[in-house]
């Protein structure tokens, strides 16, 4: 009877070892999946594309190939390339390299043209913490960030663009008003009833979107005005 005891004793000290096992293995894996994941979003190395004149354009389009732009929002924290997909998953876990990327890569709705010339284009990015990717959006909902940082740059093609922040905003990725690139009408309209009044009506606008929270439809949505006044590069 004995022996019994003893056999059983040791099956469960087995059993209690290797659950305790598996817990280590998962919080390393665990530990291991957000280190990879932010040494991805933190990758400086796409810097070195950043445009400065025209011909660097041309070396960031041949290098980058899903690449349709830089956005640049000064003091904010994103400088970062934009791609564009065949639809918007895919750059979703691919980075502007073309590997794969938990972080992904901040990405031009793909029912917007490439050049930016469309009423209403729509940029998307991860929510990452520390104000990586379109984390820093978080920012903009702070009043006084949102009247202190209002300068941005869109490097498009062969052209240069002054960005213009005027509003930040939280709603649902359902809010069909804000998700439609296509109707710059919708999006003024539904400004208005929640109180934002844009002075301006004829200008092109850019709205950049972020998760707020895991697993929820919540969302930061940054908008700025595209000046018509290009400023040619060098």
């Amino acid at each position: 009877m004995m022996w019994i005891l003893r056999l059983v004793d040791r099956i469960v000290n087995l059993a209690v070892f290797l659950f305790c096992l598996l817990l280590l293995l998962a919080g390393l894996y665990s530990a291991m999946d957000t280190y990879y994941l932010y040494q991805s979003a933190s990758d400086s190395s796409v810097l070195r594309f950043r445009p400065e004149s025209k011909k660097d354009m041309q070396v960031l389009y041949e290098d980058l190939k899903g690449s349709v732009c830089w956005l640049t929002l000064k003091d904010a924290g994103v400088d970062a390339p934009v791609m564009q997909g065949k639809d918007n998953m895919e750059y979703l876990n691919k980075n502007p390299y073309g590997e794969f990327s938990l972080s992904g890569s901040l990405f031009l709705d793909s029912r917007n043209s490439a050049d930016f010339s469309d009423e209403y284009s729509l940029i998307y990015g991860h929510h990452m913490d520390h104000q990586m990717m379109f984390g820093a959006l978080d920012q903009y909902l702070d009043e006084e960030f949102l009247k202190t940082h209002t300068e941005g740059t869109l490097f498009v093609q062969e052209d240069v663009y002054d960005l213009e922040i005027f509003a930040a905003i939280e709603c649902s990725a359902y809010e069909n008003a804000v998700f439609d690139p296509g109707r710059s009408d919708q999006l003024l309209l539904y400004l208005e009833k929640n109180g934002i009044h844009p002075d301006k009506t004829d200008s092109r606008i850019l709205a950049m979107s972020t998760c707020q929270y895991p697993d929820t439809m919540a969302r930061t949505v940054v908008l700025a005005w595209i000046n018509d006044k290009e400023r040619s590069g060098s």
